[in-house]
């Protein structure tokens, strides 16, 4: 069991060796617009991701609504750099990364109240995350050409 919970943290650990090997080291600012969107919607669903596990590991008897009604998620702001947008992903997910690295084993098991899926686990919070992860890393291929 624990294996897997370490495959989810690892999973999550190699997208932003991905994404920079994908876009560049700095990330140009000519990145079409298609990349520009992604990385906009993928800083915007990171920090969402974060504040979740953070309200989960503070209330007990948190309730997750589906990710893609959450509030930040409806307009992700594009303004930034690509750079920059890369950069703000990174931090997020080191924060991400440094949450699940201290979770015990029964706090990867904790049930969660979904409000489209029921009861869940935090581990497959987390499982569901790292599945649109790789799905985003194959829209980056695509908007990369």
């Amino acid at each position: 069991m624990l294996d897997s919970y370490q495959d989810l943290i690892d999973g999550l650990t190699q997208t932003p060796t991905a994404l920079r090997a994908l876009l560049g080291n700095p990330v140009p600012d000519t990145v079409g617009e298609d990349a520009r969107a992604l990385l906009a919607e993928l800083c915007a669903r990171e920090k969402v991701e974060v504040r979740r596990i953070q309200t989960v590991m503070r209330d007990r008897r948190a309730r997750l609504r589906s990710i893609q009604y959450e509030p930040e998620l409806e307009q992700p702001g594009a303004d930034l750099a690509p750079e920059a947008m890369l950069t703000d992903f990174n931090h997020e997910r080191s924060e991400l990364v440094s949450l699940l690295v201290n979770l015990t084993l029964r706090d990867w098991d904790q049930k969660v109240d979904h409000d489209e899926k029921g009861e869940i686990t935090l581990a497959d919070e987390i499982d569901d995350h790292l599945t649109w992860d790789e799905e985003m890393q194959e829209r980056f291929e695509a908007a990369m050409g």
